[in-house]
Order: C-alpha cells, then sequence, then structure tokens
C-alpha cells in the first residue's frame, strides 16, 4: 500500500464519519431528542447482542475443542488396544464385562 492509497483511505473513513454525524446532527434537529435516544438505544441493544454472540461463538468453540481431545484420546486408546493381540483383548473385555454391576437384576428382568 503506497502513501498515497492509505491517504485515499483515510480521506474515505473522514467522510463517512462526516457524513454520518452531518446526517445525526440533521436527524436531531429535525425529529428532536427522541430520535437521538432511539439511536443511541438502537445501537446499544445491536453492541450487546453481538457482544453475547461473540461470547456464545467462544463458549462453542470451547465445547468443539474439548469434544475433540476428547475424541483424540479416545482415538489413540482404541489403536492401542487394536495392536493388542487379540487373546489380551479379550481378556480385557471379560475384565470389564466381569466388573460391571448386573443392572437386569435391578429392573426384574
Amino acid at each position: 500500500m503506497t502513501n498515497l492509497d492509505a491517504l485515499l483511505a483515510a480521506g474515505h473513513a473522514l467522510t463517512a464519519n462526516h457524513t454520518a454525524v452531518d446526517r445525526l446532527i440533521n436527524g436531531g434537529l429535525y425529529y428532536g431528542p427522541g430520535m437521538l435516544l432511539t439511536a443511541v438505544g438502537a445501537t446499544a441493544w445491536y453492541g450487546a447482542r453481538r457482544i453475547a454472540e461473540r461470547v456464545r461463538d467462544r463458549a462453542d468453540n470451547r465445547r468443539y475443542a474439548a469434544t475433540a481431545a476428547r475424541l483424540h484420546r479416545v482415538a489413540d486408546r482404541a489403536d492401542a488396544v487394536m495392536a493388542m493381540p487379540e487373546n489380551l483383548v479379550t481378556a480385557r473385555l471379560e475384565n470389564h464385562y466381569a466388573t460391571e454391576p448386573n443392572h437386569a437384576q435391578e429392573e426384574g428382568r
């Protein structure tokens, strides 16, 4: 980006800002203070909504990252189990089965 591009971009930003302020002043003079309060309220509501959306997105990203980490650990364990000889896998599954409580008796089956 050259200095001329930067100067043009700054001019456009200043013009846009000046136009927005000019329209706000004209609206305030024409419609009165109620318009200004409405504009401030709408801006605050929109800003709060955007902030809440960003907070939700960050929470979702954390939850997705935690789920991905757990799935990665499960996949590593599954790979480790599948690399074991078949008789050790069978013995491990039988040990897990033996240590689990029998819920069928509690349900009356």
